[in-house]
């Protein structure tokens, strides 16, 4: 499957995670795929998933869903976020 990398919006963000999720759930893509894609997403365009330090944007946890919101957090069990 083929996603945007490097998104410009927290839409554009969002709806890359929503299909990401959608895929693994369909079985399309394994799990270290997704985790490989969420950590490049959370590594080079953090400042649309994240809002602060433990916190991720509001806007993104709307329009992803619980499941979806629950299924990244396990992703991202023991990231660490750049110090800059």
């Amino acid at each position: 499957m083929e996603y945007i990398k490097f998104p410009t919006t927290v839409k554009m963000l969002h709806e890359e995670i929503v299909l990401a999720c959608d895929d693994y759930f369909a079985r399309k893509i394994g799990e270290a795929e997704l985790k490989v894609l969420i950590y490049h997403w959370a590594d080079n365009v953090g400042e649309l998933l994240f809002d602060g330090p433990g916190q991720y944007n509001p806007t993104v946890v709307q329009r992803i869903g619980k499941k979806r919101l629950k299924l990244v957090e396990l992703m991202l069990a023991g990231y660490q976020t750049k110090l800059v």
